[in-house]
């Protein structure tokens, strides 16, 4: 059996996505057991070899390269247009406006 820490080294990953997967449960076989020094996480070796990271990039199943801004849900249907997620307050516009302004050398 091995600890956190130690199925961390092995796996060449850090300690704190190892008690992610922990606590979601996406490690086959380990259990949680109380010691003296409080509660500890016990992961059979057979472990390593079961786990693989994930790779980075899209979720399965969106394709590479979708967006889902663009996406338009059935329920709009084809002619709804699709708002950006965040909109520029009206103040970090003017915010934006008097910098160029002082770069320019118009504002005084």
């Amino acid at each position: 059996m091995l600890t956190a820490r130690t199925f961390a080294k092995e796996k060449g990953i850090s300690y704190t996505t190892v008690m992610a997967w922990l606590r979601n449960g996406l490690i086959p076989g380990a259990i949680q057991e109380m010691t003296p020094m409080g509660m500890v996480w016990q992961i059979p070796v057979a472990s390593l070899d079961k786990v693989e990271r994930r790779k980075p990039g899209p979720k399965p199943g969106l394709g590479a390269g979708a967006n889902t801004d663009d996406r338009v849900t059935a329920a709009q249907g084809e002619d709804a247009q699709v708002e950006p997620k965040r909109k520029t307050s009206n103040r970090a516009a003017a915010k934006k406006a008097l910098k160029k302004m002082a770069k320019r050398g118009g504002a005084k």
